[in-house]
Parts: C-alpha cells; structure tokens; sequence
C-alpha cells in the first residue's frame, strides 16, 4: 500500500497532539492472546455432494507461510449425453478451529499507522461468516509524508477498537471467494471517542478492508478433482459459503463436467501412465494421435493347459458419444499347440462314417486361413433297425486322406466364428464330374464341408477383455482372420463403444473399487 503518513500543518492535529498530553497512558489495554476455537462437528450434509459417484478428498489452500488443509466432497451424476452433474461441498472447519491463531498478528497499513488484530471468532451465519474480534491502533508522526523517503517517528496515540465484520462468498472462476461486505467498529472509551473525532477510527475501517480483501483473494477456495480424474475438470456455475451444523464454515458449489469421447481416451491414457492400466505394445506405430492402445495377456482356458494368447485393443475417439475400438487378437500359441489339440477329434461321426483328424497343420495367408490336414475316414455298413433307428454294421473301407481346408471367420456376439470355405483332397484327385458316381461324390463333399462348418460354428473365439474395458461394453461387428508375421495366425475385430454417462460412472465406480481413486465420503 502507499504510505499515507499523518500530516503536520492542520490545526486538527495540533489539538490532537494537545489531547494526547491529557489523556497520555489511558489507552494500554493489551489484545486476548489468540487461542483456538471449538467448532461444530456435525456430519456434512449428504446432499450437498449427492451423485451417483461421490469421493472424498484432502485438499490445501496455498497461502504465504502456510497451506491450509481442507475436505471436499464431489458427487457426479448423469446430466446429458456428454455432460455430468457435478455438485461439491468443501468442509473448512479445520481451518475455522485455528483461524484467530492464523489471523491474528500485527501489520502495517503506512507509516504512520500501526495495527495489531485479535481474531476471537469466525462462525458461519447461513451463507455468510461473522467474525469478531478486537484491533489495537497505533498511531506515529510520519516524517516525509507521503513520499518514499517516509520515515515512521514517534508514537502518538493507541486506541482499542472491538470489530464485528460479515463476510460474504460467492462464485469467483471456478472458485469460492470471500470478501468483507460489512464492517462495524466500535472503539472503547474516551480515547475511542476521540479517535473517532479525530478520524482515526474511519482510518482504522478502511484499513481493515483494504487488508482483510487482500488476504481473501489470495486465498480462495477451490475445489479440484484428484490428479487420475484431473481431464474431468469441473465447470461450475454457482457457488457459496454454507453453514455445517451450528456455525461450521464450508462452502457448495455446482457446476458441469464435460466427458465426451475424446476427454474419456485421453483419461484413459493418463491412467495408463499412472499405472492403473496395461500399457502398449512397443510395436504399435500406425495409431492416430487422439488414440490409446493397450496391451494384455489372455488363455484360453477350455484346454488344459490353458492355451495363452495376445490382445492389442485400440481406442480412437470419432464422435462425441462415440469411440472405435479395434481389437488385435494374436493367436500364435494356438496356431502351434493345434496339431496337439486336434489329434483325435471328430469331424464326422454317424451310422455310415466316422473321420478323424489325424494330423493338421495350419497357415494364416492374408485374411483366410489355410489348414492340411491328415483325416481317417471310415465307411461302415448301416442297417435300418427301426422308424427313426439305424445300426452302424461293418467297416468297409478304411482309408487316410490328405486334405486342404480354407477357414474364413465372421462376428457375431462379440465372437469370432470360423466357417469351412472350401475343401478338397491334396493333391486333388481326378474330377468325376458326370453320372452318377461323380453326383454321390460331389453330395458326399458338401455334406463333408457342411457337418465340418457346423462343427466350426459350435466353437466360437470370445475375446475375454480385463473388467475395465468390459464396463464399456464395446460392440464388434465386423472382423476376420489375420497374418502375424510371416503366416501366424491373428484376428481382428472393429467394433465401437457408444458412449454414455452412465457408462463413464460405471468405469469410475470401478476404479474407485480397485483404490486407484479416492474412497466415497
């Protein structure tokens, strides 16, 4: 502030100093020494942090010398399709016990004035605060006036004066700030009196505000979702002290959080970051930059052992409510345990024949799969014993065919599903392409393909994602085999997730469950 000393010519402050002769000695009442104070504790109100997503945290206000620790507490609920509700309460009574201690202390409005605050209260009054307490005057000659040279001389008066100020709050950014809005002095005794004459006192109130206003701008309360939900910045719209039980300072405030796809693939990358979520392969160059990829382990755990294989997913936003999703199946392990867990299956097993696959070997070439295999087939005879009842009878023909089979595969429910394309022997025999002969062959071939692809059909590949990708509950609907490599075996699924807010609450609540984020109040 500027140095607004006292000046020496007038003829007020010549009968000014003429009274101090008189009165010298009569103003040496000393200030209460600053003591704590007991503040409510009542629960805060539920409702003033309600949502479907509530946390509770341990926050600070950064002031010079000291950081002050506060609660808040956010509730977040759905509000639109790309908007959540967010309402916020902030508990300060930690503060509030120990304010007359942190406030009270002595400063210097200019050189010629002095002043030494006693804080002796702060409760809350609805939605303001009322603060009480007593401020100790001091007045000096200034020497140089208003100039910078200023030099501050000798005393000249002390004065007591009792306060009882009510502070109001309100929105400031996204913020709650307070501010004095009324200030009443009340000065003790003759000397107060006359101070109040002599326009000390008034000089007294405009100090306390230039001040008290200062020092509550430079401290605001702010509220601030923890580092892991920091893209969920809150937006508030309105904001103000609140009382907690009886007299318990805290403020509320309500606003918006914005969660479209793109803020949601950015959180979901700053939680792999941190950590919280598996991170990407290192061979993964070609994504956009809004993308996030994620790499993880999985089995197969119909067979024994398990059979493990690789799962790349990849998240690009592409609207506001809605993000791609492609999943990159590498299939590998399968691909060379094959061999060992087809010897032995049955392709075809009825009255008049029996295949067995004996050996098979498998190739991925671009989007189809190629497999040769070493099947057994057995022809027996078949005897009508009944309406709907046959009997197998005896074997006629035994004999080991080599075969090349083409396997494309399709989605459906979130599965991949293998289809039979083609068949035939390998080498290929001679084509018997007319009469009757090449009529039962060509029957015996679809109905070959047919029983195979509806084998195929009864083992679809389902993809298995970790809990905090199935809470988004991506949709495939298209995909197909892929070459890994040099002919490894992988799929690849395209698919979406339709964004909502109540799937970004199901994914919080989630992580909230596993203690990534801050526990509910």
């Amino acid at each position: 502030m500027g140095q607004k000393g006292i000046g020496y010519g007038s003829s007020a402050l010549a009968a000014l100093v003429l009274l101090l002769t008189m009165v010298s000695g009569c103003g040496g009442e000393e200030l209460q020494v600053p003591a704590e104070q007991v503040v409510s504790s009542a629960p805060v109100d539920p409702s003033l942090y309600a949502g479907t997503f509530a946390l509770a945290l341990s926050e600070t206000i950064e002031t010079p010398g000291n950081a002050l620790p506060f609660r808040a507490y956010l509730g977040l609920a759905p509000q639109s399709g790309t908007r959540l509700g967010v309402r916020a309460a902030v508990d300060l009574r930690d503060i509030q016990r120990v304010l007359p201690v942190l406030v009270s202390g002595s400063f210097d409005p200019d050189c010629g004035l002095g002043l030494a605050v006693g804080l002796t209260s702060a409760q809350a009054e609805g939605d303001a605060v009322r603060a009480r307490g007593t401020v100790r005057a001091e007045l000096y000659r200034c020497k140089g006036g208003e100039t910078e040279s200023a030099a501050r001389g000798a005393h000249l008066w002390s004065q007591m004066v009792d306060f009882d100020t009510l502070v109001g709050a309100g929105l400031t950014g996204e913020c709650v700030g307070f501010e004095l809005r009324d200030l009443a002095l009340d000065p003790r005794g003759f000397i107060g009196g006359l101070g109040t004459l002599f326009g000390i006192t008034e000089k007294v109130r405009l100090a306390i505000l230039e001040q008290g206003n200062e020092a509550l701008r430079a401290a605001p309360v702010c509220p601030e979702m923890p580092d892991a939900l920091a893209l969920l910045s809150p937006d508030f719209s309105s904001g103000g002290a609140v009382e907690i039980g009886e007299g318990g300072i805290g403020a509320a405030l309500e606003g918006t959080v914005t969660t479209d796809a793109a803020r949601l693939v950015g959180l979901l990358g700053l939680w792999q970051r941190k950590g919280a979520l598996p991170g990407a392969g290192e061979d993964l160059t070609d994504l956009p930059e809004a993308a996030v990829s994620f790499r993880f382990e999985n089995a197969l755990k119909d067979f024994d052992p398990p059979v493990p294989y690789r799962v790349d997913i990849a998240m690009t936003p592409n609207t506001p409510t809605r993000i791609g999703v492609g999943l990159e199946l590498d299939l590998r392990a399968l691909q060379m345990r094959l061999p060992e867990i087809a010897k032995g299956a049955l392709l075809v097993d009825d009255c008049r024949s029996r295949v067995e696959v004996q050996a098979i070997d498998t190739l991925a070439q671009g989007a189809t799969l190629v497999a040769h295999a070493r099947l057994e087939a057995r022809s027996y005879t078949c005897e009508r014993t009944g309406d709907s009842a046959w009997q197998r009878g005896e074997l006629e023909r035994s004999e080991e065919v080599d075969v090349r089979a083409e396997v494309s595969a399709s989605v459906a429910g979130n599965c991949a599903v293998f289809h039979l394309v083609d068949l035939a022997r390998d080498p290929p025999l001679p084509v018997i392409s007319k009469g009757r002969q090449g009529a039962r062959s060509e029957a015996a071939r679809t109905l070959f393909i047919d029983a195979v692809d509806a084998l195929l059909k009864t083992r679809p590949l389902c993809p298995e994602l970790p809990a905090e990708f199935g809470v988004l509950d991506p949709q495939f609907r298209s995909g197909g085999p892929r070459e890994m490599g040099s002919g490894g075996l992988g799929f690849r699924l395209e698919g979406s997730v339709d964004l909502s807010t109540t799937t970004i609450i199901a994914l919080l609540q989630m992580m909230q469950e596993r203690g990534f984020l801050p526990p509910r109040p």
